[in-house]
């Protein structure tokens, strides 16, 4: 009886991890997006991430405007939030690597 248990637990734990590790990513994404979307788009237009003078020329320069921003706004974000919202906006507008 224990082994038959054990074998199910087994079973499911290997079926269901793979969901879990991939809606992981997607969860990141969506936060990211939900703090841009909730504390950003009301001062920001599409056009301020593509305009000639932009401040972010790379990687470490997006997350150091996001931080920057934040901190100007009064959110005290956690690193993980600036590092999501970095990631959004890289995904939607910058593409870098």
């Amino acid at each position: 009886m224990i082994q038959y248990w054990f074998s199910g637990l087994i079973v499911f734990i290997l079926s269901v991890n793979p969901a879990f590790a991939e809606s992981g990513t997607k969860t990141d994404k969506t936060r990211g997006a939900m703090l841009y979307d909730n504390n950003c788009i009301q001062c920001h237009t599409q056009q301020i991430h593509w305009r000639e003078k932009k401040i972010a020329t790379d990687w470490e320069s997006l997350i150091a405007q996001v931080d920057r921003w934040q901190r100007t706004s009064g959110l005290e974000w956690s690193k993980n939030d600036i590092k999501e919202v970095s990631r959004y906006l890289n995904g939607e507008f910058y593409h870098y690597p």
